[in-house]
């Protein structure tokens, strides 16, 4: 894939930044690796300079660090590590939650057509596809709080936990029917705007997708 020159500079870098984070979530960077930068730029179709750029972007999200001596590598999180970045989230979906506003009929429309995009998806079992709507459904509940801080902590650390899901695809068609289950008893609860039960029911789905 490459990238047009007169795109803008900021776009082509988050561009850039989300192409290699795909890379990453489909293993075809694998953790602990050294990032080549030369043979990544022939590869995506753009310069040095946006590539170093987004790569900056990736290591302030926690998905790549800087070595010396070795330049970037992608993150690789012990299984300790990782449950500590799924504790934080709770800490933080908590907080996005505990203050949502109650949601209008637009906003239920986009969430129950994520969560049909996203069931297609695991029929098709595109985990690329299936990462994208789950996240739409979630954030179209989670932008319904004001707490821009905290909804960028959770995008943050959505994106190093979907990276780390290597068995995810494997486990997909296994897990469906139980996150079908959660993402209809979530919908439910956001009808009712239930909190309380909204806060339970995404405190277990959280666990069970770490599980």
């Amino acid at each position: 894939m490459s990238y047009h020159a007169d795109t803008e500079p900021v776009q082509l870098t988050m561009q850039v930044a989300a192409k290699i984070r795909g890379l990453i979530v489909d293993q075809a960077l694998l953790p602990g690796r050294k990032i080549h930068q030369v043979g990544l730029s022939e590869q995506l179709g753009v310069s040095r300079s946006p590539l170093r750029e987004a790569l900056r972007v990736l290591e302030a999200e926690g998905l790549v660090s800087h070595r010396a001596n070795r330049g970037y590598v992608v993150v690789r999180l012990s299984k300790d590590d990782l449950a500590q970045v799924y504790q934080m989230r709770g800490l933080f979906e908590a907080e996005l939650l505990r203050t949502i506003v109650r949601p209008d009929s637009r906003v239920l429309a986009m969430v129950e057509h994520a969560n049909a995009r996203m069931n297609e998806a695991i029929g098709r079992r595109d985990i690329d596809d299936y990462l994208r709507w789950n996240r739409e459904f979630h954030f179209a509940i989670f932008n319904l709080s004001t707490l821009r801080q905290f909804k960028l902590g959770v995008q943050r650390l959505w994106r190093v936990s979907e990276v780390h899901s290597s068995s995810l695809l494997s486990n997909l068609s296994e897990a469906k029917e139980g996150i079908r289950v959660d993402h209809r008893s979530i919908i439910e609860a956001l009808i009712a705007f239930d909190v309380d039960r909204l806060m339970v029911l995404n405190d277990s789905h959280r666990l069970a997708g770490l599980e």
